[in-house]
């Protein structure tokens, strides 16, 4: 991996607080300074409540803003749940969003030096938590039963997000991509490899 100082400065662009915390903590497992860590469009102190519409409509906002600072060394992160969509779905409103007609022959939009990594967890982020505190006993874990906990309070879904965010970089992403069973996950870890272009 590249030394701290090159580390690029990522913005993170996602739906809500859970999957903030969880990439947040996640960069900083794998060596991020946290102070080069913020959050796109959100003040500092407030909470993040995006959905899926608006990741979409913000994100060719956030990508000309990255493109025009690029020479800074920056990186963009963007998560979304596909809910119950496909990821091949997702990242294709995506690439709409950019350029249509690109999108539109289903074509990526980001450029081959973009350092712009899209994740989007199957059904949601708690299947990825589901799945990476049961790792490695395996625990029955699916991409299509929804695994929210509705009864969670704010402080335990934060403790949830952070502590799958620090086994999964430290202890299911040294066996490499291949130990990782979910898909989506799995899709997650090639798109990370663009923050190091």
């Amino acid at each position: 991996m590249t030394s701290r100082d090159n580390l690029p400065e990522v913005t993170i662009l996602c739906e809500d607080i859970d999957q903030e915390r969880f990439i947040r903590e996640y960069l900083i497992c794998r060596g991020w300074d946290k102070r080069k860590i913020k959050d796109f469009g959100n003040p500092k102190g407030q909470t993040i409540k995006n959905n899926n519409a608006s990741i979409v409509r913000y994100y060719p906002d956030l990508i000309r803003s990255y493109r025009q600072r690029k020479y800074r060394n920056i990186a963009v992160v963007v998560m979304t749940d596909d809910d119950t969509k496909t990821l091949s779905y997702k990242m294709r409103s995506f690439h709409k969003a950019l350029d249509e007609t690109t999108g539109n022959l289903n074509q990526d939009t980001r450029r081959s030096d973009d350092k712009v990594a899209i994740f989007v967890p199957a059904r949601n982020i708690e299947t990825w938590f589901r799945y990476i505190n049961s790792y490695p006993s395996g625990q029955e874990c699916d991409e299509i039963t929804d695994y929210k906990d509705k009864t969670m309070s704010k402080e335990e879904k934060i403790e949830l997000a952070e502590r799958s965010a620090r086994i999964l970089a430290r202890e299911i992403c040294p066996q490499g991509v291949d130990a990782i069973a979910l898909p989506s996950l799995r899709y997650a870890c090639s798109e990370l490899q663009r923050l190091w272009l």
